[in-house]
């Protein structure tokens, strides 16, 4: 796929193609969102372990978030995977929100005021998440950024 000179670097007329992230949005962190629906509806959902019917399948409020996690946690895989951009910044935002969704949590095990809302078990799982998922991000840019320059993954 690369045109590489005789030397191991890539070539100067080497350009990457497709579309660069642009915009505000691609710092945003998606798991944000996630924090906002929980947010929105901890005080609606008074059982999160419930099961809803849903049809022949019966799933509960916290399998929904669970997932919506998980394909968030994809999405923000992706964000950064384009060889050759530099998306240090947006994966450091990831991880800016892995820390706060953590510091939430901590303040909530510690019943500080407002923050008990976060001391359960199915934020606990979001922030696990969502840390991971941060951690996998900075790898990601690391590696393509890495092989965009001819460093290679050895």
């Amino acid at each position: 796929m690369a045109d590489h000179n005789h030397g191991g670097t890539p070539s100067a007329d080497l350009k990457f193609t497709g579309p660069r992230p642009s915009g505000w949005f691609r710092y945003v962190p998606l798991f944000l969102f996630i924090v906002v629906i929980y947010l929105l509806a901890k005080p609606i959902v008074t059982n999160p372990n419930a099961a809803l019917a849903l049809g022949k399948y019966q799933v509960s409020w916290v399998m929904v978030l669970m997932v919506l996690a998980s394909i968030v946690a994809l999405v923000e895989q992706m964000k950064v995977s384009h060889p050759g951009i530099d998306n240090t910044m947006e994966a450091l935002g990831m991880i800016g929100m892995g820390v706060l969704q953590l510091m939430l949590f901590v303040l909530g095990a510690a019943n500080v005021g407002f923050f008990r809302i976060f001391a359960n078990t199915e934020f606990l799982v979001l922030t696990f998440i969502s840390l991971a998922a941060a951690v996998v991000a900075v790898l990601i840019n690391a590696r393509t950024l890495r092989r965009t320059i001819g460093v290679g993954d050895t």
